[in-house]
């Protein structure tokens, strides 16, 4: 009985726990194909497979480079997709290592009532290293 003062702190810290980074969304309001609305050649395809949201970078960038090396790794276009205050979190698919530290992140905005967003395209292409250059997207499907 003398120690039920500690409740609520215990009760304090465990909601503060449970409420970390690692509870991010899944993206699943993604799940579809988007069109990116400058480089129509350029799609994003968004899927359920084994319990997570996968997006598929169906980009020019990568068909030229999958055309033009016989070692590519076919995951490497396909990243675990996560969304939480304002970003997009991606991981590579090949990438072995678990933890948010691993994802790649970038600003993420819903425009048009979810029917288009705009996204720094280094939440999913690194390579690009491009902070305050969004992209946008539009739902084709």
């Amino acid at each position: 009985m003398r120690h039920l003062y500690l409740l609520p702190l215990l009760a304090t810290v465990v909601i503060l726990t449970a409420c970390g980074k690692e509870n991010l969304g899944s993206g699943r309001e993604l799940v579809g194909s988007w069109v990116d609305v400058n480089h129509t050649a350029d799609t994003l395809v968004f899927f359920k497979k084994g319990g997570i949201v996968v997006l598929l970078d169906n980009s020019l960038t990568y068909r030229t480079i999958r055309q033009n090396s016989d070692n590519f790794d076919p995951l490497t276009n396909q990243y675990e997709v996560r969304m939480g205050g304002g970003e997009l979190f991606t991981r590579p698919l090949n990438m072995r290592e678990s933890g948010l530290e691993n994802f790649f992140r970038g600003k993420f905005e819903w425009v048009d009532g979810k029917q288009s967003f705009a996204v720094e395209p280094n939440g999913f292409r690194p390579f690009l290293s491009c902070t305050g250059c969004p992209q946008r997207f539009r739902k084709i499907d």
